[in-house]
């Protein structure tokens, strides 16, 4: 039988009876919206996830809920990236290739959208 998905379908209805247990996933923008909830229906079927996010004070507090949910050996652990900066890109890939363990997904959720004209630290536009 084919399972039907649209609008008001959930993560964990996505995710039902699928154990994410041992397997390592890297997601990015993890401080709000839909990273948040990634990052939660993930750990919550198990998975180990690594979240990245440009404020980690705001992504401690957006990620609560997270560490609540995880469940069959999931967890959270986050990291400092900020994708506006190649310095801190180069920095957070460095120490995820020195950990020495591999990802087995890696979701690019952060994003901006309809900002007003702006340029990174590099001197890239930000939209």
């Amino acid at each position: 039988m084919t399972t039907v998905y649209g609008a008001e379908t959930t993560t964990d209805e996505i995710l039902s009876g699928v154990d994410l247990a041992g397997k390592r996933i890297l997601v990015t923008g993890v401080s709000a919206g839909l990273g948040v909830e990634t990052a939660r229906t993930l750990a919550a079927h198990g998975a180990a996830v690594i979240g990245a996010a440009r404020d980690l004070a705001k992504a401690e507090r957006a990620t609560e809920q997270v560490r609540a949910d995880a469940a069959g050996g999931g967890s959270l652990e986050l990291v400092e990236l900020d994708l506006a900066s190649l310095a801190s890109v180069r920095a957070c890939a460095d120490a995820l290739v020195a950990d020495g363990r591999p990802f087995d997904l890696i979701i690019a959720n952060a994003g901006v959208m309809a900002t007003p004209l702006g340029k990174t630290v590099d001197g890239f536009e930000t939209q």
